[in-house]
């Protein structure tokens, strides 16, 4: 091979892996911008109360974006109550925003960026790197000995020291008032129009003089501050390092995110220094509820995506009848109904009448949920609602059945047996036989009375959940061929032994739940029975299970799911 040979033989394999790596190389330069907001310890009141509700606002930035329109551009994860132990969750960000206090003399701490030499030196070199900055209403406070840092990274901060000593050069103002666009071609201000809000606005800051790089965006005349950029309260600068930093003092109030505007220019502004190309309308997302929040956040770990599940579970209950009184479905059908629609999330509709499954459009639930059984009733279900039925789950609908609505359309039943309906005994996994089957011996149950539950297999309708007492009917030697797993059991005085009372399985592509309690709306009484029911009628209509019978609760606590329960959602 000839010396000029060679050249063109690497030239060409070059040009080949090129072609290939074309995509690769295409996805890697779209990979998402990682944007890590780091929130300070709640200052200033309880947590909830609406001011500097530091972690409550990191929660919502992580939500507001994960559902936004730029939300396949970044990733964004955050820290609660300080810095991240492990520095490296840094490694790879393109934006980090504090959201913390600051110190003013002897008064709080200083702002999390500052909080050491060492850590002055690790925000510095992400800096170098061209990671963006972000500081928000307390953290742009900064002492004079890291004035230089802050002025490279950020571009202002609030001036509260002389030499050591508290004397303020900066100051501090509470009011409500018109806010103004400076620099409105910036892409911070697309989507922004002019604004008023009531804020603790801070104001005649410390700007590095003649800094080319800087650009107002928010100025408030009211403040009447020094001439110049005495009422400058956001602003942003292009570093030479690539990097971008952008600090607005705003930011007291939690309820200003609920402003359009403010909301639209700081979901702009993190976009904008993480090195996302903001869109013309600018980011657009909606203000949500801690709610809201606590439910997409749900079971999220890192920068897994938030997502605000907000369309409604709709619910068509199926109750009756009226011969067989003493299952008391007068009863349990309105407790169910009250404990799915404690939140706005589940949408109940009751039907005394069975043959509405081929009267309703059923494309219109998600879930059918049966407390009903044909006790006494011999009449067979239409050909059209058996049809409806079988197609909604096939499809995907999901299918809940409570107590003894496994006993419906059964040979056995007393009077109706003429009622029996095979493929229902393919829907409903352990039905009720009056019947002997065999070595098999009836259905029975024990007396009405008091016994404890256990948990079973490993399930996100069980997780984080704890054995519980329950007054009911405990069913045992329930028939079927099909293999089920218990979710939970409880051990018959009758039979001696652990009897499975909860269980989930597919119907064609859809998701059946059953459960064996239900017998009284005693059952409702107690916590785990609402909750594990609330639960799967999320889980078979395949939407995301989240806690929220702590609706009370600014914070409810996650419930843990194993991987495996994750994988199923």
């Amino acid at each position: 091979m000839t010396s000029t040979a060679l050249p063109c033989r690497i030239g060409f394999i070059f040009s080949v892996l090129l072609a290939i790596a074309g995509p690769l190389s295409s996805a890697v330069a779209q990979a998402p911008k990682q944007i890590v907001v780091i929130a300070g310890k709640k200052s200033h009141g309880p947590e909830g109360n609406r001011m500097h509700d530091y972690p409550w606002s990191a929660k919502l930035v992580k939500v507001m974006f994960d559902n936004s329109n730029v939300r396949e551009q970044v990733q964004v994860k955050f820290y609660r109550d300080g810095w991240p132990a492990d520095e490296h969750a840094l490694d790879n960000a393109n934006c980090i925003m504090i959201i913390s206090d600051g110190r003013d003399g002897g008064l709080y701490a200083e702002a999390l960026q500052f909080e050491s030499p060492e850590r002055v030196a690790l925000v510095d070199r992400l800096m170098k790197r061209g990671c963006g900055l972000v500081t928000f209403h307390f953290s742009t406070f900064a002492p004079d000995k890291y004035a230089a840092q802050i002025l490279e990274w950020n571009g202002a901060y609030f001036d509260w020291e002389e030499n050591g000593v508290r004397k303020w050069y900066s100051a501090i103002k509470t009011t409500n008032t018109d806010v103004q666009l400076r620099s409105e071609d910036h892409p911070t201000l697309r989507g922004v129009r002019p604004f008023r809000m009531n804020e603790e606005f801070y104001y005649n800051l410390r700007f590095q003089p003649n800094d080319v790089r800087l650009k107002p965006i928010l100025n408030v005349p009211a403040l009447a501050g020094r001439e110049g950029d005495g009422n400058v309260v956001a602003w942003a600068v292009q570093r030479a390092d690539g990097g971008r930093g952008f600090g607005t003092t705003c930011g007291h109030y939690y309820d200003n995110w609920k402003n359009d505007s403010f909301r639209k220019l700081m979901l702009n502004a993190m976009a904008w220094s993480a090195g996302v190309e903001v869109p013309q309308p600018g980011v657009e997302a909606r203000y949500f509820e801690h709610n809201e929040i606590s439910r997409a956040l749900q079971g999220i770990d890192g920068n897994a995506r938030a997502v605000v599940d907000d369309k409604p579970i709709n619910v068509l209950l199926f109750a009756g009848n009226d011969a067989h009184k003493w299952h008391n479905w007068e009863q349990t059908t309105p407790a169910i109904k009250s404990l799915l629609e404690r939140g706005s999330r589940i949408r109940v509709e009751v039907s005394n009448d069975i043959e509405d499954l081929s009267r309703k459009q059923l494309q219109n639930y998600n879930v059918i949920l049966q407390n009903y059984v044909n006790w006494h009733d011999p009449r067979a279900l239409s050909d059209a609602s058996k049809k409806a039925f079988t197609n909604f789950l096939s499809n995907g609908g999901g299918l809940v059945l409570v107590h003894f609505a496994n006993g419906a359309f059964h040979f056995s039943l007393p009077e109706a047996g003429g009622s029996d309906w095979p493929e229902y005994r393919r829907m409903v996994r352990r039905v009720w036989n009056h019947q002997p089957a065999g070595a098999m011996p009836a259905s029975s149950h024990d007396s009405f009375a008091p016994f404890t539950v256990e948990m079973g297999a490993s399930s996100p309708l069980t997780a984080g959940l704890k054995g519980f007492g329950v007054s009911d009917e405990l069913y045992f030697n329930q028939q079927g061929d099909e293999p089920i797993e218990a979710l939970i059991t409880a051990r018959s005085k009758i039979t001696k032994r652990d009897e499975p009372l909860a269980w989930v399985y597919p119907y064609g592509n859809g998701r059946v739940f059953q459960t064996l309690l239900g017998h009284s709306a005693r059952t409702y009484d107690v916590f785990e029975a609402r909750e594990m029911l609330r639960r799967a009628v999320a889980w078979t209509a395949q939407r995301k299970i989240t806690f929220t019978e702590g609706y009370d609760d600014p914070d409810p606590k996650p419930v843990a799911t194993s991987r495996a329960a994750a994988a199923s959602e």
